[in-house]
């Protein structure tokens, strides 16, 4: 009797050391090396690698633009004030952004590293098909490409593509470009021009829409 007594509190200490290490070895494995994994997978989860590149660093043009989002359009927009002529309007300004960009966005209120915008230019007709009033789009000249992605441009944080009508692959403007310098001081949200883009404005901060709105002359 006493022999069993003896054996049962063997045993029951014996179970409770192997609950003990069980538990020890599970507080550990949940600590440190999963955590930062998981989180260095979120970090680089974020990025958008979306944007192709060819061998000596043109941007490739992506093949499913008809896809993207439209964000807003302009007919004869300038950023300097000159008389507009209603005989001649100018171009349509078409401004499209990346699906998976744009999801990020309305998800997190900012920009994914790689991101990309759409800007195309359009002829304006007045007088296709039935339209006898007003312009219409016309044919395409050309477009460019925004690259938001601090990887790609460290000391800008952007680049900017420009394709012509038919190019399937162009290279970034040169660091300093007027495109870089007029979109970091007069974008409204991190330095795009979220100000005219109806699809996304009402999500960027009401104080940056302030600035923008006060923001009349950029000669």
């Amino acid at each position: 009797m006493r022999m069993r007594a003896v054996l049962s509190r063997a045993a029951l200490v014996s179970g409770l050391s192997v609950l003990v290490l069980l538990h020890t070895s599970s507080a550990l494995s949940e600590s440190s090396p999963t955590k930062p994994t998981r989180v260095a997978a979120a970090d680089a989860k974020d990025a958008l690698d979306v944007a192709h590149f060819s061998a000596d660093g043109q941007l490739m043009k992506p093949a499913d633009l008809t896809q993207w989002v439209f964000l807003g359009a302009s007919l004869g927009m300038g950023y300097n004030q000159t008389t507009f002529n209603p005989a001649s309007p100018g171009q349509f300004q078409v401004v499209l952004m990346e699906p998976n960009a744009y999801r990020y966005f309305m998800e997190h209120g900012k920009y994914a590293p790689g991101s990309m915008f759409l800007l195309s230019f359009y002829n304006a007709d007045s007088h296709r098909s039935i339209n006898q009033v007003g312009y219409v789009q016309a044919d395409l000249t050309n477009f460019e490409i925004h690259l938001v992605d601090a990887r790609k441009a460290p000391e800008e944080g952007r680049a900017f593509y420009v394709f012509g009508g038919p190019a399937t692959q162009a290279r970034a403007l040169p660091k300093g470009s007027e495109c870089v310098r007029c979109h970091a001081g007069h974008g409204a949200f991190d330095g795009t021009f979220a100000q005219f883009y109806p699809t996304i404005r009402g999500h960027i901060p009401p104080e940056a829409l302030e600035r923008a709105l006060k923001d009349h002359d950029i000669r």
